[in-house]
């Protein structure tokens, strides 16, 4: 079974994402955001969705996000920061308190920055070291500036 990392460990990927407009859908699928919408009355139960580079969140504006244990965001390369403004907007703006979770072509010395936005799952390509892209990040316990999980910056958690 592929792995993943979530909220700081290695488990098995129980998800299957879906890429392929032939794939079969079950109720443990990540379907494209856009065939969801368009099919969702008829498509069944899924585990979650996912957005492309080019949905933006604006689509999901009116849906209850609730019924999604996962929202996937594919980076088509790892020059793409659109998928970093999709995750701190679905946290902040839709408050979707699932998992945000990042596929495609990020790379492992992004994990921080990744973090910082509102993900907390990790689908990396099959090359990746799970092991060495995890240790990339734990060196770094604090932050200076707000992020999606903390929004004081440090001076005011330490007057806390």
């Amino acid at each position: 079974m592929p792995k993943l990392i979530k909220n700081g460990e290695i488990i098995d990927n129980s998800y299957t994402w879906i890429q392929d407009a032939d794939q079969a859908v079950n109720s443990t699928s990540i379907v494209p955001a856009q065939k969801w919408l368009a099919e969702q009355e008829t498509i069944g139960k899924v585990a979650g969705i996912w957005l492309a580079a080019g949905d933006g969140t604006e689509c999901l504006h009116d849906i209850d996000l609730s019924q999604f244990d996962v929202i996937g965001i594919h980076f088509p390369a790892f020059v793409d920061g659109r998928g970093f403004s999709y995750a701190r907007l679905l946290r902040e703006r839709l408050n979707f308190k699932g998992e945000v979770r990042a596929l495609g072509e990020f790379i492992p010395d992004q994990l921080g920055y990744l973090l910082r936005v509102g993900f907390n799952g990790f689908q990396f390509n099959e090359e990746v070291d799970l092991e060495k892209a995890l240790a990339l990040h734990k060196p770094f316990s604090i932050s200076y500036q707000g992020d999606v999980s903390e929004p004081r910056p440090i001076f005011l958690r330490r007057q806390a």
